[in-house]
């Protein structure tokens, strides 16, 4: 992964995923400092909204995939 900061895009690498307080944490390293990402409940709507793109893109492939797939089975 990487981060876009105003000194540059710096490499953010993941060490450990934990649920604290209700919240879901992800601590990392970002270049050479220690980083981490908290996201809230009250995060989750901005969070499906952005992935609602994605997600379409991916089921309509799926679907692509199987229909071609069933189509040769036939």
């Amino acid at each position: 992964m990487k981060v876009s900061s105003p000194i540059g895009e710096l490499p953010f690498e993941p060490t450990a995923l934990r649920m604290r307080g209700g919240r879901l944490e992800v601590q990392g390293v970002m270049g050479a400092w220690p980083a981490h990402v908290v996201i809230e409940p009250a995060d989750l709507p901005s969070l499906l909204r952005l992935a609602r793109g994605p997600a379409i893109a991916a089921a309509a492939v799926i679907i692509a995939a199987l229909a071609v797939r069933f189509r040769h089975s036939r």
